[in-house]
This record gives structure tokens, C-alpha cells and sequence, in this order.
């Protein structure tokens, strides 16, 4: 049986230890810890859950499989159109710029293992104020233009935002990690189920409304004591 190598570069770059600063991000968790809300395990599976499903999916997931979709047809002006809706889509001030510094900080790195018409253009217009930059796009940028699978990347961006939430959950309430592994394990049908769900989407279906994790987002710059960015 052979395998291609791209299959390690994508587990590479979804990897929670990928030095982009994801780490530093709860995009409002630590709101919902803080005010009591998501305080167990029930509560925390129930957040993972709400947030793969109404917020992740209609924002990030799907920007990263336009933004590969564009990418294989080179076509830059939909891309920077991506970008500036994307950006607009996300109302808390922390988690558009978390996701712009988790981008740069993406493009560096992708520079060191070699060079890619898109993503070079990509920064250039970063560069230039023509685009602000977000993780999810430069993420399905990079798998395009490396020939990764569309659905394996999809999903490997699905389970790493998984990953985080639950580990972020682990630091924050605290939840054991035992406990937090069942969740994660236990997530997987819905998971698989976004995935699919996301190749029939178009950039129509871009943007959901969410005020309650828009509002919690919002009110992490003002907690008494944090431990994350945003």
C-alpha cells in the first residue's frame, strides 16, 4: 500500500503543536467558564457541539474549502473577496485578529518549505492592506496548492478546532483529560457529518448569525483575569 507524503505535511499543519499561536486562542470559552455556563463535561460537549455545528462550520470550515477551491483556479479576486467577507463575518475584534496573526504567523513558516504562487500572493496583498488575512483561508490556500485532498483537509481542520476546544475546556473548568478524550471520541459522527455537509455548500451559505458566541467573544477583552487572547 502506498501512501503520499502529503498526507503527513497536512497532519504536520493541523497539528496543535504547529507554532502559529493557536494555543493562545479560546475565541470566548473562557467567557463561558467564567460566568459559570460551560462548567463540566455535559456543558462542555454541549459548547464543542454548538460551536462545530452553528459557528465554525459557516465561517472557517467553509472558507478553507473555498478558499481551496479558488486557489485551484487561481482565481485571485475571489479569493481577496473571501477575505474581506470573512473578516466582516467575525463581529469580535479578538478572534479577527487572533485568526490574522495565526495567518501570518502560517505564511512565514509556509515561505520556509518552499515557494507557492498563491501563497506568496496572498501575503503580497497582506502585505499591501489589500487583504487582512485569516487562518482557515492561507489553511485551504496551503492544502490546494500542495495537492492535499479537499475532504482530508477539511476534516483535519474540523478535528483540530475539536481538539482545541476540548483541551481548552481541560485548562479552563478544569475537565479531566480522560473526560475530555471521551468528548473529542464521541464527536467524531458529527465531525464526519460537517465535513460532508460543507461540499455542498457555496459561499451563499457563508456567515451565520450567532450573538451568543459573538457577545461572549466580545466581553473576553473585559474579564478581570484571562488566560487567553481572545
Amino acid at each position: 500500500m502506498s501512501m503520499n507524503s502529503t498526507f503527513f505535511t497536512l497532519l504536520q499543519v493541523a497539528d496543535s503543536i504547529f507554532p502559529i499561536g493557536a494555543y493562545t486562542q479560546s475565541n470566548g470559552l473562557e467567557t463561558y467558564v467564567q460566568k459559570g455556563i460551560v462548567k463540566d463535561g455535559k456543558t462542555a460537549k454541549e459548547y464543542l457541539s454548538n460551536m462545530l455545528l452553528y459557528g465554525i462550520k459557516y465561517t472557517d470550515v467553509l472558507a478553507l474549502k473555498l478558499a481551496y477551491e479558488y486557489t485551484l483556479d487561481k482565481d485571485i479576486s475571489k479569493l481577496i473577496e473571501l477575505d474581506e467577507m470573512l473578516y466582516a463575518l467575525k463581529a469580535p475584534r479578538e478572534v479577527k485578529e487572533g485568526s490574522a496573526k495565526m495567518c501570518a504567523r502560517f505564511l512565514r513558516i509556509s515561505e520556509k518549505f518552499g515557494e507557492k504562487e498563491l501563497l506568496l500572493k496572498y501575503a503580497a496583498l497582506i502585505k499591501e492592506g489589500k487583504c487582512i488575512g485569516q487562518h482557515s483561508i492561507v489553511f485551504g490556500m496551503f492544502c490546494a496548492e500542495y495537492g492535499i485532498d479537499k475532504m482530508e483537509s477539511i476534516s483535519a481542520y474540523l478535528y483540530n478546532s475539536a481538539s482545541c476546544i476540548v483541551n481548552n475546556c481541560a485548562k479552563l473548568i478544569p475537565l479531566g483529560q480522560m473526560e475530555g478524550q471521551l468528548i473529542l471520541f464521541e464527536s467524531g459522527e458529527l465531525l464526519k457529518n460537517i465535513a460532508e455537509e460543507i461540499m455542498d455548500l457555496s459561499i451563499d451559505d457563508l456567515g451565520r448569525c450567532t450573538i451568543g458566541f459573538d457577545i461572549k467573544a466580545m466581553q473576553h477583552e473585559n474579564l478581570y483575569s484571562r488566560l487567553y487572547m481572545s
